[in-house]
């Protein structure tokens, strides 16, 4: 790859689709994880009597799991554009400069979508 090319290789592409495919089974795993456990939380407290400092604890918890679950719909959607950019070939395209985001900063952070060192 020369610093003037504007796409990495079908190598690279296929080496960072393969990272984001499995970032993105685990923040689906997870999530689906963290969906099931609310659910059964839920009918848990529907279905018991319990006293308010365990319900506040309840809620504060549920409160947590809530922004946990938006904290990974918000990383799977970024994991899928990323994806969607391998697809369209500009996968590693700084939406700012259109050059290469530097390999490093991919495999650190594979949904950039800016170079941090360029301007």
């Amino acid at each position: 790859m020369s610093d003037n090319s504007t796409q990495y290789s079908p190598a690279k592409l296929k080496e960072f689709k393969a990272i984001l495919d499995a970032q993105l089974k685990k923040t689906i795993e997870e999530l689906d994880t963290l969906k099931s456990n609310r659910k059964e939380q839920r009918q848990r407290l529907a279905n018991s009597n319990i006293d308010y400092n365990a319900s506040s604890k309840h809620f504060q918890e549920q409160a947590k799991d809530k922004r946990r679950i938006q904290s990974l719909q918000r990383k799977s959607r970024e994991l899928k554009s990323a994806l969607t950019r391998i697809d369209n070939k500009t996968y590693g395209v700084c939406d700012r400069s259109g050059k290469l985001i530097q390999e490093a900063r991919l495999k650190a952070m594979p949904t950039a979508r800016f170079d941090i060192l360029r301007k």
